[in-house]
Parts: C-alpha cells; sequence; structure tokens
C-alpha cells in the first residue's frame, strides 16, 4: 500500500513539474507555484462504535478544509461569495482531485469524536486550471485590484454612459472591456462591477460622468480596490472616406490610475485609433474598442513598474497567531481582509490546529503598523483582540 501511494505521488509530481516547465515565461525558474502543503485538523463523530468509518470521514473532512484554505489564498471573498455555489460543485465536492499526497500525523479518539492532524499536498496549480476553466479569474497577489471608472459616448449615445448610473448598472463600455482585457493579459485583477453593493456613495456621483480624483479615489476605497481608473471615451466621425459607403471613424480613451491608499495619481494614457467602416455604431465600437485596449496596455505597463518598485521596499515577515478559527468562516474573512491591506505582498497560512492557526506575512512595515491598519477593518460579523504586539510577532483572538 506505501509502495502505491509513493508511486501516485511520485507520478503526479512529475506530471506537474512536466506541466509547469512547458508553460511560457510568465513562471520564473525555480518559483514555487504548482503545490502547496497544507497542515490541518479534521473531525468527525463515530456512530454506532464505527472508528473505522469516523476515521476515514475526518480524513476526508481534511482534505476539503486544506483545498478551502488553497482557494483562500487564491480568491478575495468577493469572488468566493459570488461563486460559492460553484466552487462548492467544482472544488469542495472533489477535494481528493486536488490532493497529490496526504499523510495522517497524528490521530486521537475522545468519547465520541475522531481527529486526525493531516499534512496534505494540495496542487494549486490544479485548482487554478479548474478555476479558469469555470470562468473564475484567479487573483495574482503581486499586482493591485484594479476598479474602472470609464464613462464612454458613442455616436448613438445622446449623453455619456457609465455603470454607476442610477439606471445602467451593470453596464460596461467597449472601451472599459478591451481595456480590462489589456490588464488581465498583465497579470492584474479586475474587479467586476457586477459583484459590488452600492452604498451612499453612489448617489453623490450618479450624475457625474467624468469623476474627480477625490471622488474616484473615495469610491474605490469603499469598494476596496487598490487602484481606480478614471477616465472618458469617445468615438466621432473622422473625416476620411472611400467610395459612397465606406466611413472612417476615431475612437479617443483618456484615462488615469490612481492609488486608494495615498489618492496620487501613478500612470496616465490617452490613445487614439481610426476604425473603417461601413456602419456607424459598429465603426465607433471598433474605434473605442482598439483604443481601450491599447490604454489598458499602457496603463498596465506604467502601473507594473510603480507596483514592482513598492514590492522590492524593504519587507518585514510577520508571525500573526490567531485564535478562535475553529469557526472556519471567520478565519476566512478574516484572510481575505487581511490580504486587502496595503503594504501585505503575501499570507500564508504555516499551521493550523484545532482552534489556532499561524499566519506568515510578508508585509512593507513592522508588526506595529499591521496591527493598527487590522484594528481599522471591519469584520462584521465578528470583531478581533490584538493582545500581544512585538516587533515581528502579532496574538490575536477572534471575538
Amino acid at each position: 500500500m506505501y509502495l502505491f501511494v509513493w508511486i501516485k505521488r511520485l507520478f503526479f509530481t512529475v506530471f506537474i513539474l512536466a506541466v509547469v516547465a512547458n508553460l511560457s515565461g510568465t513562471v520564473n525558474a525555480g518559483e514555487d507555484t504548482s503545490e502547496r502543503i497544507i497542515e490541518v485538523i479534521g473531525t468527525s463523530t463515530i456512530r454506532g462504535g464505527d472508528v473505522a468509518k469516523a476515521r476515514d470521514q475526518a480524513i476526508k473532512n481534511s482534505l476539503v478544509s486544506a483545498v478551502e484554505l488553497a482557494v483562500a489564498d487564491l480568491l478575495p471573498i468577493e469572488s468566493m461569495i459570488q461563486n460559492f455555489k460553484t466552487l462548492n460543485e467544482i472544488l469542495y465536492d472533489n477535494s481528493s482531485k486536488f490532493v497529490g499526497y496526504y499523510k495522517v500525523l497524528t490521530e486521537l479518539k475522545f468519547g465520541e469524536t475522531y481527529r486526525v492532524l493531516v499534512q496534505a499536498t494540495v496542487s494549486t496549480f490544479v485548482i487554478k486550471q479548474k478555476l479558469m476553466g469555470s470562468g473564475i479569474k484567479v487573483r495574482k497577489k503581486t499586482m493591485p485590484d484594479i476598479l474602472f471608472f470609464i464613462a464612454e459616448q458613442n455616436l448613438d449615445d445622446i449623453l455619456p454612459r457609465y455603470w454607476w448610473m442610477e439606471d445602467l448598472y451593470v453596464v460596461r463600455s467597449y472601451s472599459e472591456i478591451a481595456m480590462a482585457e489589456g490588464m488581465l493579459r498583465n497579470g492584474f485583477f479586475v474587479i467586476d462591477q457586477k459583484s459590488l453593493i452600492k452604498n451612499e456613495e453612489f448617489e453623490a456621483i450618479k450624475y457625474k460622468p467624468d469623476l474627480s480624483n477625490e471622488e474616484a479615489v473615495r469610491l474605490g476605497n469603499s469598494l476596496h480596490a487598490d487602484v481606480v481608473i478614471a477616465g472618458i471615451s469617445k468615438a466621432d466621425i473622422a473625416p476620411n472616406t472611400m467610395g459612397e459607403n465606406i466611413k472612417s471613424f476615431i475612437g479617443i480613451v483618456s484615462a488615469r490610475a490612481l492609488r486608494t491608499d495615498t489618492g496620487k495619481e501613478i500612470a496616465s494614457t490617452t490613445q487614439t485609433v481610426v476604425s473603417v467602416n461601413q456602419d456607424d455604431i459598429t465603426g465607433g465600437r471598433d474605434a473605442l474598442s482598439n483604443a481601450g485596449y491599447l490604454a489598458g496596455r499602457e496603463l498596465a505597463s506604467q502601473i507594473a513598474i510603480i507596483w514592482q518598485q513598492e514590492v522590492k521596499k524593504i519587507l518585514s515577515t510577520v508571525e500573526i497567531i490567531v485564535e478562535g478559527t475553529r469557526y472556519l468562516s471567520n478565519f476566512v474573512i478574516f484572510r481575505s481582509i487581511l490580504n486587502e491591506i496595503p503594504g501585505v505582498v503575501t499570507a500564508q497560512t504555516s499551521e493550523m490546529k484545532a482552534d489556532e492557526t499561524t499566519i506568515i506575512v510578508t508585509f512593507r512595515g513592522n508588526a506595529k503598523e499591521l496591527a493598527d491598519a487590522l484594528m481599522s477593518k471591519n469584520f462584521e460579523t465578528f470583531g478581533i483582540n490584538i493582545y500581544e504586539v512585538s516587533q515581528d510577532h502579532l496574538r490575536i483572538r477572534f471575538i
């Protein structure tokens, strides 16, 4: 049996390495992006005296928890809420497909309860492939979350159209869609407006197509964006024609990128593209889309330079010990909000016990600054008590 498990693990590892080796140059050599080793506790109730069955169920429960923790590292809380049903169907109900190998480190029968401490090797590569195959965008921790505020006016529009209008909440402009594609291709996470919940901030701007920097930053902060891209796009008829039916159209996109933590402008661009078509609306749409794609690509390049400079600043490693994590839903919310804090580069779960979890955080700052940032956050369904702070260490209790 041991030989079979060993061979299975070896085959899985060779397979993953072979797949990763054939990826494009976006993955750096030596960077471990395919697997995560996670320690997790699984619990089950002994029914009818069947200890063996309870043990098997406890192991299965631990593997589900391991996959859940891996997914929490890849997706923001908004995406997990929006896609919860899909996540249950494709991941949590089939957790064994994403665990290449596991071993029971220790186990205990206590009354009618059976607990196991399991070390599981979870394939984050396979999870990412499954998520992307289901249309769920995987977040890249090294790049900011982007939210667009682009007002667009095509040839058939009397006034500009934009998604934060009262009656056009889910409308996305042609230029914005193309800009988002340019950003996604460069590793950014773009916030989908359909997942947002409107708040009172919208009331003050719903009749304003061209937002000021202060308005865009304020709303972006309330919607948990790292960077907002605000601007306008417009299509018009260009003077060139060919014959009686072929006309030319000009699309202009002007946009700027603003950091929500500082309010500073970190990138800007204006792109102009001419398209040719017989139809006015289609010609205008093509011009807007092409200009939008160029604008997105240019902004992505400028933002990436700034962001990588931030990442290269002196980083510190902070160990956070969190008590009360037997309520997994609270822990998932805490992890997601932690990842949203400006300056947090990575947050990895290193150890998980029955009611205590250790997280290793790479942070641009010290433990006191991280504690201050956590204190300012609203966790809604629970609170936190930060009762121990040292130079590189925090102890937190859920309350």
